[in-house]
């Protein structure tokens, strides 16, 4: 009897990603994690005047709220 050997889905799921390029993992993350960043931008900016800020004040705000308890 010849024994199979299979592998699991987690290391099928690895073994794709592995030869992805850095753009196409943060647009994989886009695509599974939208409405995540989604709810995340309005609170973020539900109580601000975003007119006149720079993208580096939007991102570090952006990861200081998502990674402040990481610190």
């Amino acid at each position: 009897m010849a024994m199979v050997q299979q592998t699991s889905t987690f290391a099928e799921m690895v073994d794709k990603l592995r030869f992805k390029s850095e753009e196409e993992l943060k647009q994989l993350y886009l695509i599974f994690f939208q409405e995540e960043l989604e709810n995340e931008w309005k609170t973020i900016t539900k109580d601000v005047d975003m007119e006149g800020v720079s993208e580096e004040v939007i991102v570090a705000t952006i990861m200081a709220n998502r990674y402040k308890n990481h610190v």
